[in-house]
């Protein structure tokens, strides 16, 4: 039985660590909070590896629950002693809304970021299809604040969800060296 038990767990840290094959993001125009052009994810990802910060709620409400989780992952990761505070984090709010509300949006979200993120580090996805997005990215909309692993490459490690743990911590560092 212990043995059995062993083999499960096993699994389960190969599966856990297994890259998702072939996932990354759909490359897509928009705007830092901050004005600046910007093009998701190739400019997050110029100068090497990086962490996401996705927000993908399917309401207003969840959003901004997930986008508060996230901003303790930044402080959680700020505080620690991971290797991983190095890494930039980019806030990436996911967002499928109509173009004429676009500027509404991101103005009240660079609102909330102001004092906490950079304003070069963070950009509002404005995404026709999210559904299309978490399947080419591989990532499920499931209302969690979801963190990333991304590769220079553009390829993406694997991810987090939900508030930040030490074991979610220890997570990230392994997808981060695999």
């Amino acid at each position: 039985m212990m043995q059995k038990s062993k083999i499960a767990a096993l699994f389960l840290l190969i599966f856990l660590l297994t890259p998702l094959a072939g996932a990354t993001f759909p490359q897509t125009g928009a705007k830092t909070i901050g004005g600046s052009e910007f093009d998701f994810p190739s400019d997050a990802l110029s100068r090497g590896p990086a962490l996401f910060a996705l927000a993908m709620g399917t309401s207003r409400e969840n959003g901004e629950i997930q986008q508060q989780h996230l901003l303790q992952w930044q402080a959680y990761l700020i505080s620690s002693t991971s290797y991983l505070r190095e890494w930039p984090l980019y806030h990436f709010p996911v967002i499928d809304a109509p173009g004429f509300i676009q500027g509404v949006i991101r103005r009240g979200i660079a609102k909330s970021y102001e004092g906490v993120v950079d304003a070069d580090k963070a950009a509002v996805l404005f995404i026709k299809n999210a559904r299309k997005f978490s399947e080419e990215s591989a990532i499920p909309i499931d209302n969690q604040a979801t963190l990333v692993v991304v590769r220079s490459n553009g390829s993406i490690a694997g991810f987090v969800k939900g508030l930040p743990s030490a074991h979610s911590l220890e997570k990230l560092e392994l997808l981060a060296n695999n």
